[in-house]
């Protein structure tokens, strides 16, 4: 019962989050802890049920799940591993590009050290901490691709008097394929606005790198001119070098230019970068929510990892004082906690 309670608690804690805000981590943390916990709760009931149909069930269930345990971690890292081979193939040798790669190694040898490590203390409180501090961010992991997912659902209904095209790099001067789908994403928004009655004007927001001939801004003013977009509801904004200045930088040009007057916007980004973008722009002031576009498959494993690490950096203090909790309850657990604070002392 006090389950099941808990369960509906969370749920509804996700209801009135997710209308206050779809842009916030805890959403998809809610909404995840509710689920599993909603699943525990019907598990009980299956085991305490007078019918023992139920009972037999709830048992066939629990050995299926241990079964499928090791058979999904392994799929995992094995398809982490295939992944990350394609994505290095294609994009070249990055280290952001290596990440799934790393995932999957670790993902896997974190389980195989807990059967290989002898019962010896000092080896096995290493390997507890790394298991803890895989499930945790394992469980954020999942909680993070929620949140994103429900906010890449969400299609904005509004009219807008803004399109912010946020940048992505180029290959010397020209737009590459991950850029051209933010913009054609854009343009097919600027019609379908255009046929509601009125036409916004684009923002396009992003600084020239050290390896580029021209700024993003001026980059994706072109193309947006070759896909007969007048110059006159064109904007470049080319000083951002990073998400958060080109929300800032572009809230700052749509502000001057409407004055006291309130206006509506969009952001434009690939669908993995969506759920990070919007956080940008909750932070920026920006009244306005974001329009995920396509990518490559093979390219967005890695990518939601990078934007997953991304999200934890921002947030590095509350998670540097829950693994801090879980460093010190295992040397509680393992009666060591005296000697660090006796060493420490010293």
């Amino acid at each position: 019962m006090y389950i099941l309670c808990a369960a509906l608690l969370l749920l509804a804690l996700f209801a009135f989050s997710h209308a206050a805000d779809r842009r916030r981590l805890q959403n998809g943390v809610y909404l995840t802890s509710g689920l599993l916990l909603l699943l525990f709760a019907f598990a009980i009931y299956m085991w305490r049920s007078p019918d023992g149909f139920w009972q037999y069930a709830s048992v066939l269930l629990l050995i299926i799940a241990v079964a499928l345990l090791p058979v999904m971690i392994l799929a995992i890292s094995v398809g982490l591993l295939y992944n990350g081979r394609i994505l290095l193939r294609k994009e070249g040798w990055k280290l952001r590009n290596t990440l799934p790669v790393m995932a999957g190694i670790a993902i896997i040898v974190v389980p195989v050290l807990t059967l290989i490590v002898p019962p010896v203390r000092w080896l096995q409180l290493p390997v507890l901490l790394l298991e803890l501090y895989m499930m945790y961010f394992g469980f954020l992991f999942v909680c993070y691709l929620v949140s994103s997912l429900l906010y890449n659902r969400y299609q904005p209904t509004y009219k807008t008097d803004f399109i912010v095209v946020l940048g992505s790099g180029l290959i010397r001067d020209r737009v590459p394929p991950l850029l051209a789908s933010r913009l054609d994403g854009g343009i097919k928004w600027y019609h379908q606005q255009k046929l509601r009655g009125q036409a916004p004007t684009f923002v396009v927001s992003g600084g020239q790198g050290a390896d580029e001939l021209v700024s993003e801004g001026a980059a994706m003013r072109l193309y947006l001119l070759q896909h007969q977009i007048p110059d006159q509801h064109i904007i470049v904004e080319d000083r951002s070098v990073n998400t958060m200045q080109n929300m800032r930088f572009s809230r700052s040009i749509m502000d001057d230019i409407m004055g006291e007057r309130s206006y509506r916007c969009v952001f434009v980004t690939n669908n993995f970068h969506l759920f990070r973008a919007g956080i940008y722009a909750r932070i920026a002031g920006i009244r306005g929510d974001g329009i995920g576009t396509p990518t490559a498959p093979y390219y967005l494993p890695g990518a939601f990892i990078r934007e997953y690490i991304a999200v934890l950096v921002m947030h590095r203090r509350i998670h540097i004082t829950i693994m801090l909790f879980i460093l010190l309850s295992i040397l509680a657990l393992f009666e060591l906690l005296p000697q660090v604070m006796y060493v420490l002392a010293d």
